[in-house]
């Protein structure tokens, strides 16, 4: 027999539309009924959850992180694994796709096994609907943090040997336009249902260009370790953003990039092609400010997504019910599970986010469990 649980009494955004003193049923780990109808036709013995004053959000979907809570994920035990995850689903990430950084071949492997193994053995972590390779077939010039010794060219049986390693589990893999034949390695890509990034990259406007025809999809932390704009050479970054086919991650911390730039690039690209990610390192959760390498590089980030929703809404002057798509329906578009993710809907799985009044997250639902308020702890700004 299927468990009942209603939430109640809470403004909700779907974030397609906005419901004043709305409801969510949820059966099992289903949405079952989103409006206004409070207790009305709802089963007995149903578990009530009352918000006032409170407003309920779809789970957060992050597509590029790299660890947290102290720990890393490239080539890790998946304790520390697990540990990472829990810190991002404390603060509202309910889906997630753990990001690889530029290692060995063998490194690359060993974690894709890891991640196998832990989503095949845990249940109270986020669903991991996928994995993100961040390299290793970037440009050398722009690799930012990542280890030079294991950046290589694109090799199809090494990515073979990934793809079938993760048992197809790979959902995008960043790329630098600018490597002779990578063309042919992002045709590749995109005919086994992979979205080819572009970023790391000292490409020009022109090589940009000619790799989104190839089938590029996506700029990986757009402005961000890449050729930026000038106006004689509009670079990586220009091209990237002038084409509407193209999704753009951003690092909305207010550091990765310019205030004035994260207002740009919501005016010159389509709000429905922006992703806001934390780009987590191992010190998202544990300290606040930026975390840049022994050479002074600033690299990942710290802030987590419910603080970046309320940097880009400052930023951008948008409504923060627009600007919710960036963590919502937008990243579940383009990994292609807008029936499942991104949505309170009938059918979509329950996984819900209670905000407060300031949009700061105050109580994670995962696939219809509240998660333990003692879980729950604010990560680094």
């Amino acid at each position: 027999m299927s468990e009942f649980t209603l939430i109640k009494n809470c403004d909700v955004f779907t974030p397609l539309r906005m419901i004043q003193s709305g409801s969510i049923l949820i059966e099992g780990e289903k949405i079952k009924r989103v409006g206004q109808f409070g207790d009305s036709g709802i089963p007995p013995g149903t578990r009530v959850f009352n918000f006032k004053n409170r407003v309920a959000v779809p789970g957060f979907i992050d597509i590029h992180l790299h660890g947290g809570g102290g720990e890393e994920f490239t080539d890790s035990s998946a304790e520390s694994i697990i540990t990472a995850l829990k810190t991002h689903l404390k603060n509202g990430t309910t889906s997630l796709l753990p990001t690889l950084m530029t290692a060995s071949h063998e490194q690359i492997l060993n974690t894709i096994r890891t991640f196998l193994d832990i989503k095949n053995n845990n249940h109270d972590i986020p669903d991991i609907i996928g994995l993100n390779l961040e390299g290793p077939y970037i440009s050398k010039e722009k690799r930012g943090v990542q280890r030079t010794q294991y950046i290589r060219r694109p090799s199809l049986a090494e990515m073979k040997e990934y793809i079938e390693v993760s048992q197809e589990s790979i959902k995008i893999v960043t790329v630098a336009p600018e490597i002779d034949g990578i063309s042919a390695f992002i045709r590749f890509l995109t005919e086994r249902n992979i979205i080819p990034s572009a970023g790391h990259t000292n490409a020009g406007f022109e090589q940009t260009q000619q790799a989104i025809e190839a089938g590029v999809r996506l700029a990986t932390h757009i402005f961000n370790a890449m050729r930026g704009i000038a106006h004689r050479e509009p670079g990586a970054a220009g091209a990237l953003l002038l084409n509407d086919e193209v999704y753009a991650e951003v690092v909305a911390d207010g550091i990765h990039i310019h205030p004035s730039i994260l207002s740009l690039i919501a005016r010159a690209k389509p709000l429905e092609r922006i992703i806001l990610v934390t780009d987590a390192t191992r010190f998202y959760g544990v300290k606040q400010g930026a975390s840049y390498s022994k050479e002074g590089k600033l690299f990942g980030s710290n802030t987590a997504l419910d603080l970046a929703l309320k940097h880009m809404t400052r930023f951008t002057g948008m409504p923060f019910t627009q600007i919710l798509k960036t963590v919502t329906t937008n990243p579940a578009r383009l990994l292609k599970i807008e029936d499942q993710k991104g949505l309170l809907k009938r059918g979509c799985d329950a996984d819900i986010v209670i905000l407060d009044k300031e949009y700061q997250v105050q109580e994670v639902f995962l696939r219809g469990k509240k998660l333990p308020h003692s879980e729950r702890r604010p990560a680094a700004v």
